[in-house]
């Protein structure tokens, strides 16, 4: 798939035609000026443009609606585009290096993702490996179908899973954990926490002991192909532009559709997307589309950077806020969608799991805990250009490890520089101070000429942070932890 040019986030609004007015002089809302002749029809000039004031309007919602359904395809294309099948298994067996783009990855564990097509494969068997595996399968939508390992059914004992394809209704076997997708596109996600001393060869290898196959085939199954994607390149961005919309009119196309979206699914058959007929937009809706594509990356920006209802703060007194202001992993609450609550998760990241919807009470001791902040302890942006220290107390709250990882605010995706370290964690051999705490440094140059410690920021690019604790304990929950905020420092 090939993009288009990737400009920073908070330039792409000034190419927005003069069609697309965003803000009168006063900074108060307003559309296009539109007029009807004096009889009281449209002239053929204000018609024409009515419709394109009205396809630009809708094609922004459904960048918006559509958010985690392309976000998902664009990580099954990304593996498509380097050779990996629907059914096999690819794997970061090298951690996800810089150059391996996904949206808040995580480079301390070891991950492995396959994508399949029920309507292509029919009922799957996924066999998933003893050990301390995370995963879920997810449906198209990125609703986790069930969790996976120490977190799901099979408790890390390892278990056999079967996914039964939307309506389906044919024979149910004994010996699975059988769950119900409603969506023919899914995709499983595992990852492997090393436990101290542990090789990341030790957990491939666990990783590679996971298969996927159909239910007809149960008699004989094969294993599955197994990729080690290594220090490949690999792109599983959501796309920019038409392609954007390129790949919501395949997905479209290969899903039954659900009753809550049929309000969405009328107006994308308005714009050419629909079951059963190719996608083929002219070049007035391609240049409509790709700004659309514009504006709607840039409004789901503003959904998590400012959400309208403030996030709940994790670590009280700090920036430190959720992740997520989803209600639900299903997506739904009462009568409606959480549309801009989903589409700002998933802007920010990928997987939502059952274990961390909010009704639900956190698992102690198991599962993964998350905490972001985009800002300073001022509550300033954090700034490329700056350098800033933080201060880890010691006593970290988990059974499993701790890290820091910083990301890039246009992207999502892991910071770059030369350096090529996006992140810092106690798996690493870092500096301790006398009293058992890390003090982790972020800017453009070394503190004290030490990297130890370090994460080279990129200069004029803004920046965010996600902190992880696996296996988080009750102290966390608690609010026992000092964990600060970012502090800049001055050369």
């Amino acid at each position: 798939m090939c993009h288009l040019t990737r400009m920073p986030i908070f330039a792409v609004m000034l190419m927005l035609s003069n069609t697309y007015d965003a803000l009168s002089a006063d900074s108060t809302p307003t559309a296009k000026r539109f007029a009807f002749e004096s009889t009281h029809y449209p002239s053929q000039q204000t018609a024409q443009s009515l419709y394109d004031e009205l396809d630009y309007q809708r094609a922004v919602q459904l960048y918006i609606w559509a958010q985690p359904l392309v976000g998902l395809a664009a990580m099954a294309e990304g593996a498509r585009r380097i050779g990996i099948r629907p059914t096999e298994l690819f794997v970061f067996d090298q951690l996800v290096q810089v150059n391996q783009q996904l949206q808040t990855a995580n480079n301390d564990v070891l991950y492995s993702f396959s994508y399949f097509n029920l309507h292509e494969t029919g009922p799957l068997v996924i066999v998933v490996p003893p050990g301390n595996q995370y995963g879920v399968v997810l449906d198209a939508w990125q609703r986790p179908i069930e969790d996976l390992g120490r977190i799901g059914p099979d408790a890390g004992r390892g278990g056999t899973y079967l996914i039964l394809p939307p309506g389906y209704k044919g024979e149910q076997p004994e010996g699975y954990i059988v769950r119900s997708s409603m969506t023919n596109n899914c995709m499983l996600f595992l990852r492997a926490v090393r436990g101290p001393g542990e090789s990341v060869g030790s957990a491939v290898d666990r990783l590679s002991e996971t298969n996927l196959y159909p239910y007809a085939a149960h008699d004989a199954p094969r294993p599955s192909r197994m990729h080690r994607v290594g220090d490949a390149d690999y792109d599983g961005l959501t796309p920019h532009g038409i392609e954007y919309f390129n790949l919501l009119a395949k997905r479209i196309g290969e899903e039954p559709g659900e009753e809550r979206d049929r309000m969405m699914l009328g107006m994308l058959a308005t714009l050419g997307m629909e079951q059963g007929k190719p996608f083929t937009p002219d070049s007035r809706l391609q240049h409509i589309l790709a700004h659309a594509s514009q504006t709607g990356r840039l409004m789901v920006a503003n959904l998590e950077f400012n959400p309208r209802t403030p996030r709940p703060v994790l670590i009280k007194g700090t920036q430190w806020r959720a992740v997520t202001a989803l209600t639900k992993y299903t997506q739904e609450l009462g009568a409606f969608t959480e549309i801009d609550e989903r589409a700002a998760l998933f802007r920010f990241g990928f997987a939502m799991h059952k274990f961390l919807d909010p009704a639900i009470k956190p698992i102690v001791g198991k599962g993964a805990a998350y905490t972001t902040t985009f800002r300073d302890g001022q509550g300033r942006y954090l700034d490329g250009s700056r350098s800033y220290r933080l201060r880890v107390p010691p006593n970290a709250p988990v059974l499993d490890y701790w890290s820091v990882s910083a990301y890039d605010a246009d992207t999502f995706s892991f910071v770059t520089t030369d350096q090529r370290r996006p992140s810092l964690s106690s798996l690493q051999n870092l500096a301790r101070n006398p009293d058992g705490s890390f003090d982790l440094y972020f800017g453009p140059i070394p503190p004290n000429g030490t990297t130890s410690n370090w994460i080279k920021s990129a200069k004029g690019r803004g920046y965010f942070l996600l902190l992880r604790l696996f296996a988080p304990t009750a102290d966390f929950y608690a609010g026992a932890w000092p964990l600060g905020d970012m502090e800049e420092m001055v050369h």
